[in-house]
């Protein structure tokens, strides 16, 4: 038997494309477009938040990252909520309950913003607190 695992000269698979992190060398393998769609929905996802949710619980939600996936059928989103630091467990609870009740919302309204013809999943991650005072510029504003 042989002990290799692919054909020679074969190409890598798309899931070994993928990047792994944030700042990966390898994330060019994904392409421009997918960027620009990560950043138009970081956008319209943290405009409509802000705007148009009428949920107490989405008060001082700030979106810090969105991962598209490579078939653009799935959106991780990181957040962090501005509260008190003492009042980060109650504030993850309730913040991530919000967002799930929201999420049919959020996709409704990005389904008649955007012309995509796969419209992704969306799931949220807590990152974690900001102080309600803190800069936004310098810096990881937010506490794990």
């Amino acid at each position: 038997m042989s002990k290799r695992t692919h054909r020679a000269g074969a190409r890598p698979s798309r899931a070994q494309q993928a990047p792994l992190y944030p700042g990966d060398p390898d994330a060019d393998a994904t392409g421009h477009r997918q960027e620009r769609l990560e950043r138009i929905l970081h956008d319209e996802i943290q405009t409509l938040i802000r705007d148009e949710a009428a949920d107490p619980a989405l008060e001082g939600v700030r979106l810090v990252s969105v991962h598209l996936s490579v078939d653009g059928g799935h959106a991780r989103i990181g957040y962090v909520v501005e509260a008190p630091l003492s009042a980060e467990r109650q504030v993850e609870t309730a913040s991530l309950a919000g967002l799930g009740r929201a999420a049919g919302f959020l996709r409704a309204r990005l389904a008649s913003l955007l012309d995509l013809k796969r419209l992704p999943k969306l799931s949220f991650t807590f990152v974690g607190v900001q102080d309600p005072g803190a800069s936004s510029s310098g810096g990881a504003p937010w506490h794990e």
